[in-house]
């Protein structure tokens, strides 16, 4: 039992890092088009990103997981590692869809030189933004639906307090 109890939160850790790389995907496309919309290289703005996140850990802010992976990805290319590795390692590490599909467009582009690479992200940037106010109404209609049992119970206790004294005082 307590091996499945611990696979069964090592199994839930997972998914909540996974959650949480998804929700900053958008965040880390709107980025990357950012910077490669200013003149930036494919891989000067993936540095960028990594260095930007840096800086900011510095100042204590929040450790997120993608943008340690990406940092990751960074220092590989920085020590001197082959680039198209660098951004495979990134999606396989990530193991998230989103993130193995980014790898794989920055790996088309390097291989290839896609001229559609700001528009492939833009694309993406776009679904990927519809896919996380979708996620945000369902997370907002489950609160909703777990807040619905309490509110029960406290309508339950404001009907018991009218109507313990409107009893009491019929019988006087």
């Amino acid at each position: 039992a307590v091996f499945f109890f611990k696979d069964r939160d090592l199994h839930d850790q997972v998914e909540k890092k996974k959650n949480e790389e998804r929700r900053t995907y958008p965040e880390i496309l709107q980025k990357m088009i950012l910077y490669l919309e200013a003149g930036l290289t494919v891989r000067t703005a993936f540095c960028h990103i990594a260095d930007d996140y840096e800086r900011d850990r510095e100042r204590g802010e929040k450790k997120q997981e993608a943008y340690e992976q990406i940092l990751m990805a960074a220092r590989e290319i920085h020590l001197g590692g082959p680039e198209g590795i660098a951004y495979e390692n990134f999606g396989k590490r990530t193991g998230v869809r989103e993130y193995i599909r980014l790898s794989t467009s920055l790996i088309q582009n390097l291989k290839k030189g896609s001229s559609m690479l700001l528009q492939q992200l833009k694309e993406e940037a776009r679904s990927a933004e519809e896919i996380r106010m979708q996620n945000a109404r369902k997370l907002s209609e489950e609160a909703s639906t777990k807040l619905l049992l309490p509110m029960i119970m406290l309508l339950l206790i404001v009907m018991i307090m009218i109507m313990v004294p409107a009893f009491s005082n019929v019988g006087v």
